[in-house]
């Protein structure tokens, strides 16, 4: 029998506090605290004192949910009190020294995935609910808690489930009494299986963007605009800037949101020939391992003036590296001039001037574009990093299916890569992970959750 837990369930800040316990213990401990011999109604909130010895500790709002209609599973009650910090620390005690122990990291929501409450795609939905903090993350974590990503897994592993109950069928028929499959029906099915998990895969590098933020380094020459395309985007004074090239020598990060987008910006020392002092030398550094971290390059150059040497060795260095640039021509306010590369013309270029606001509302469309355009048929994406690489892995299992069918390998062969696809998808949800697992995984869970 599980020993019943609790823990503060709201953060700091706030008039009210939640206090949550749960177990088979939970009612006894509140009979304990308020001194009723009767259970309160369950699902409606009640005013009860709590008692602390002889004195009185608070009068707070009770809420009894009967097992197993609760988020564990079990008896769980909550506690709406006052938030001083005494109230909440002492009645924390009281529950332990009348038996309950205080929860783990991610506890309650570990016994609702154990009980059959919520598979662990929901589980790990709710987690990135909590933390989501933007509109797009939210929708995201909301599609995986509302059993949505579920849905869609639960459709994989039925079709792959059916597939091999029909070639396992076979396999056993030793008097052949039965059809054989025809190997295009069998190749039809692996293949459809296929692309759904592939499209579903696919969608992770837009995924964990949404849920971590795009890191987007802003990088060029010195006194090319970088900090103050930094504050325009953000919209205050976020980076110090002056006509003196070289103000920035270290990086300067900010986080906001454009198109419902969480955006990580980073502005970075301007890169030249020659440093000045080992501190510019130092920030140059700092600026190139910024810009290989990053998920997206925005490139700043001075549209009034001709492309530098120092510019034109950043590009090449840019362009070794392969990742997704925007050109951002800076001060058009002040002219324009050919300061493009001449190995450009594959790139977007978004003229700007910071000090208009012009093209500003264009540049953040083009930052979110990929964002927003990739994702599945039915708006399903995936963001973590486990669910990708359990759909990988099906991949993969799925992929040898069909070279071994191809080979005419035999029925009892391709089955067995038919099984491991599905054993991915079970680990997925969370029928077959280890315990060991589990633990790892809600113990990323905040506390009282």
């Amino acid at each position: 029998m599980q020993h019943t837990i609790c823990a503060l369930a709201t953060g700091t800040g706030g008039a009210v506090a939640l206090v949550r316990l749960s177990g088979p213990s939970a009612l006894a401990i509140l009979g304990e605290l308020t001194r009723q011999k009767a259970a309160p109604p369950p699902r409606r909130q009640t005013l009860c004192t709590l008692y602390d010895g002889a004195d009185v500790l608070d009068k707070a709002l009770v809420t009894y949910f009967k097992a197993p209609h609760s988020f564990t599973g079990e008896d769980v009650v909550e506690f709406a009190v006052h938030a001083s910090p005494y109230i909440k620390g002492r009645l924390l005690e009281l529950l332990c020294a009348l038996g309950a122990t205080p929860a783990r990291r991610g506890e309650f929501s570990q016994r609702a995935f154990l009980n059959g409450k919520m598979d662990l795609v929901e589980a790990q939905g709710l987690c990135d609910l909590i933390s989501s903090g933007n509109k797009a993350a939210h929708k995201l974590a909301m599609d995986s808690l509302d059993g949505k990503l579920s849905g869609r897994l639960e459709e994989l592993k039925k079709r792959l489930s059916e597939l091999l109950a029909q070639i396992e069928v076979r396999l056993d028929d030793v008097d052949e009494e039965m059809a054989p499959l025809s190997d295009d029906f069998v190749q039809t099915e692996i293949n459809a299986a296929l692309k759904s998990i592939k499209a579903l895969a696919d969608t992770f590098s837009v995924g964990k963007y949404i849920k971590d933020g795009l890191k987007t380094a802003i990088v060029g020459a010195p006194n090319s605009g970088k900090s103050s395309l930094l504050n325009a985007l953000v919209g205050f004074d976020r980076a110090i800037v002056s006509d003196v090239s070289g103000t920035t020598r270290d990086t300067v990060e900010e986080t906001l949101e454009i198109n419902g987008q969480k955006i990580v910006l980073t502005d970075t020392a301007g890169i030249r020939e020659h440093a000045l002092d080992p501190a510019e030398k130092e920030g140059m550094r700092r600026s190139m391992r910024a810009m290989e971290s990053a998920d997206l390059i925005l490139l700043v150059l001075d549209a009034s003036r001709a492309l530098t040497p120092e510019e034109r060795e950043l590009w090449a260095d840019i362009r070794r590296q392969n990742k997704r640039t925007l050109i951002v021509l800076n001060k058009t306010d002040l002219g324009r001039r050919d300061c493009l590369p001449q190995d450009a013309a594959e790139y977007e270029v978004i003229a700007v001037s910071c000090k208009t606001g012009e093209g500003l509302e264009k540049l953040k469309a083009s930052v979110t574009a990929d964002v927003t355009e990739a994702q599945t048929a039915d708006g399903l994406m995936i963001s973590n990093l486990r669910h990708y690489e359990a759909l990988l892995r099906a991949q993969t299992e799925l992929e040898s299916a069909l070279i071994r069918l191809h080979a005419q390998a035999g029925g009892e062969i391709y089955a067995e890569h038919l099984r491991g696809a599905l054993t991915y998808l079970q680990d997925l949800i969370g029928e077959v992970t280890p315990d060991d697992v589990l633990g790892i995984i809600f113990s990323k869970f905040c506390m009282g959750k």
